[in-house]
């Protein structure tokens, strides 16, 4: 079936913020009482599902809301910092341009959303849901099929973590997984049955051929 909607994961797939966030992070850590990442191994870190960084940490799961919440707040104190990967405009440009409807889940703000990608890029976004969830990705997802009214095998996500492939596969989408977000590309590449995509840029192409051979 042909690609309809393209659905963009922000942190570690159109927004570099891995540094800012091991910094926010470090900082979470000593207020809320859990394990610092200082000194740890960043490829090592990068490895680890977002569960497993929970439970490396130390972060019982009754307090990852509060410390989501706490983190989004951190990240947005630093968002100066934070930059599109190179690319993001111009793929997210092209796909608008080629006629492909295009969706942001982020546990972000709409205000760090814009303040990274810029207004005019944000408005290239036909669905944004840039808000955290307490039932996770699976639920962002399921609910941007209802409101779009598309079969799962027209949406493709596009992220950089093992939660975002295991999301799409849950409710029947297809997944392209990054090379360059937080997770290490040899971990995300063990949950993903494409190649990684190694440039933004690829994305385009990838899709038109994922399409023409689905087809």
């Amino acid at each position: 079936m042909t690609c309809k909607l393209v659905v963009f994961d922000l942190d570690g797939t159109l927004a570099d913020s891995f540094d800012t966030f091991r910094i926010c992070l470090d900082e979470a850590a000593a207020e809320h009482g859990f394990r610092s990442l200082a000194g740890e191994d960043t490829q090592r870190i990068r490895r680890m599902s977002s569960r497993q960084l929970m439970d490396h940490l130390g972060v019982p799961i009754w307090k990852v809301p509060t410390l989501a919440v706490d983190m989004r707040r951190r990240m947005f104190a630093r968002i100066d910092a934070i930059r599109p990967f190179p690319g993001a405009d111009a793929t997210l440009r092209r796909l608008h341009d080629e006629g492909f409807a295009l969706a942001l889940l982020t546990s972000n703000t709409r205000d760090a959303a814009s303040a990274v990608l810029g207004a005019d890029t944000l408005a290239l976004f036909q669905h944004l849901h840039c808000r955290t969830s307490l039932f996770g990705k699976r639920f962002k997802l399921r609910e941007l099929l209802w409101t779009t009214r598309l079969a799962p095998e027209a949406v493709t996500c596009i992220g950089d973590e093992i939660r975002d492939a295991d999301a799409a596969r849950a409710v029947g989408m297809g997944f392209l997984g990054v090379a360059w977000g937080y997770t290490h590309p040899e971990a995300l590449q063990a949950h993903c049955d494409a190649p990684l995509l190694k440039t933004l840029e690829a994305l385009p192409e990838r899709l038109s051929c994922s399409s023409t051979t689905a087809d």
